[in-house]
């Protein structure tokens, strides 16, 4: 019981402290600005540090989500919709609430429901990283700009990864639309069939749900003589475990492509039914029969590659916005004082975080 009233005091002092922050933000550069500078990995990690949890042993991103949630309202210019683990499911539900007050009109709820329901496939089922996503949570403008912070768990591990969509930034939901994706560690091999690499792969992938059953089938069947085969053949071993086709193939879902051929990989990746195995089954055929190979290079970044990914001055902008935020915020002198110290052991530079 002791531990649960520490915790309970502690996110409402975190809450305490972001509530304010954020809503300063939002009087000083408006509810956009905050939605897109939520899509950059790091400016979660300076809220996460301005309030103090980063140093708590907890989830801080599913932590802060929630905070964000009940902060954020759309009387503020920002609705948040989704969760943690059921919860991430409600946005469909959610989003007809906020269409009524924000004005959207049908077309633009199921666009935006479709948006949420393919950055879950792609993060999902396009790229397999040994990740389980649990979190989803989408931040909705009356501009209808959205940005969704995504993340997941490596089963039987602590470790997590961290997936940021910006409607800005993405051109296609198949290739190279994250803002980024923040890893605790780098793996040796990851299929990524939203790589520039992978263009050729997913148009094979596409091409082959044209293909018959039975040439489909031989594909699984002769696995282990495909293997030997110079397509494969000094692959590493980590490339191998992730291309086999271990698990079962929906093939009644290969029927239906064939009877409704997709025409883009975005089509095929959103059709019901379409998931991880599937998706793999389709990679390794582009390679035995196009020669047309997916990335294996894992997609995410590190923390300490942030400022090379994004360059220091981007993200000494998004501090001085903070710092703007703290100071014009209703925070007593002394929280304000102790936010400041946070951001600046953070970033490391003093003058940015100064006054």
């Amino acid at each position: 019981m002791a531990k649960k009233s520490y915790a309970g005091r502690y996110y409402n002092y975190a809450r305490n402290i972001v509530d304010q922050v954020v809503c300063s933000f939002v009087d000083a550069f408006g509810p956009d600005e905050l939605v897109e500078s939520l899509a950059e990995p790091y400016f979660l990690d300076f809220l996460s540090a301005l309030c103090g949890l980063d140093e708590v042993e907890c989830d801080r991103t599913l932590v802060m989500s929630a905070i964000l949630k009940e902060t954020l309202t759309p009387s503020t210019g920002v609705a948040v919709m989704g969760g943690s683990k059921v919860s991430r499911f409600n946005v469909p539900a959610e989003m007809k609430k906020v269409a009524s007050i924000f004005n959207l009109s049908d077309r633009w709820v199921q666009h935006l429901i479709y948006c949420s329901r393919m950055v879950a496939k792609v993060d999902s089922v396009a790229i397999q990283d040994g990740y389980d996503l649990y979190l989803h949570v989408m931040f909705l403008t009356r501009s209808r700009i959205w940005t969704i912070i995504q993340q997941s768990r490596e089963p039987f591990q602590l470790r997590v990864r961290r997936y940021h969509w910006f409607s800005g930034h993405v051109r296609s939901f198949v290739e190279e639309p994250h803002n980024g994706i923040l890893a605790e560690l780098k793996k040796p091999a990851v299929l990524d069939m939203t790589a520039k690499k992978s263009a050729d792969a997913r148009a094979a992938s596409v091409e082959l749900t044209h293909y018959d059953a039975p040439k489909l089938k031989r594909l699984q069947t002769h696995y282990s003589h495909l293997y030997k085969q110079s397509r494969l053949d000094g692959k590493p071993e980590e490339v191998i475990n992730i291309i086999a086709p271990t698990g079962k193939v929906n093939w009644s879902v290969l029927h239906q492509l064939r009877e409704y051929p997709p025409r883009s990989y975005e089509e095929l990746l959103s059709f019901k039914g379409v998931g991880k195995e599937l998706v793999k089954f389709l990679a390794l055929g582009s390679i035995i029969y196009f020669n047309a190979e997916p990335s294996f290079d894992d997609p995410a970044i590190l923390s300490h590659e942030t400022r090379e990914q994004y360059g220091s001055k981007e993200m000494l902008w998004r501090i001085q916005q903070l710092v703007e935020a703290i100071n014009s915020s209703n925070l007593t002198v002394d929280m304000r004082r102790k936010c400041l110290s946070r951001l600046n052991a953070l970033f490391g530079e003093t003058e940015a975080v100064g006054g």
